[in-house]
């Protein structure tokens, strides 16, 4: 396990975003929304560069972490469509477990933002995407 999921998982997180090697921002929360609330605070030119430490990562998060300009993603779990979004991107991945989607909460299916942004290659229109539903819950 890499050393930023060991802090995740020590500190109780979700969502820990590291820029020139301190922690600029962390979450309790699950899903996309914490990623979309980085966007929104921190702004995409602080968030270059950024090292991304994420419990679950499924082909939506990838898509806003390649969005956000993140060149390194560690994710405790992660979805074969993310880890595959995040090579053809070029971003730096380490992960300890693989699974061929991620779920909704209840188990019974692909999560919804999965299935939103399953046919979408480009990250900024799956950023407007997700922003939009999420929106509107």
């Amino acid at each position: 396990m890499s050393r930023y999921l060991e802090q995740l998982k020590e500190a109780g997180l979700n969502l820990l975003i590291y820029g020139d090697g301190e922690v600029i921002f962390s979450s309790t929360l699950g899903g996309i929304k914490p990623l979309l609330d980085a966007i929104d605070a921190l702004g995409r030119d602080r968030l270059r560069g950024v090292i991304v430490a994420d419990k679950i990562v499924g082909r939506a998060a990838a898509l806003l972490t390649v969005y956000m300009g993140a060149v390194e993603v560690h994710a405790a779990l992660i979805s074969t469509g993310a880890k595959q979004a995040l090579h053809r991107h070029g971003l730096m991945l380490y992960f300890s477990e693989e699974t061929p989607a991620i779920m909704n909460r209840e188990g019974t299916d692909i999560c919804p933002f999965e299935r939103l942004v399953q046919e979408i290659s480009d990250p900024a229109e799956a950023y407007r995407n997700l922003k939009a539903k999420v929106s509107r819950f």
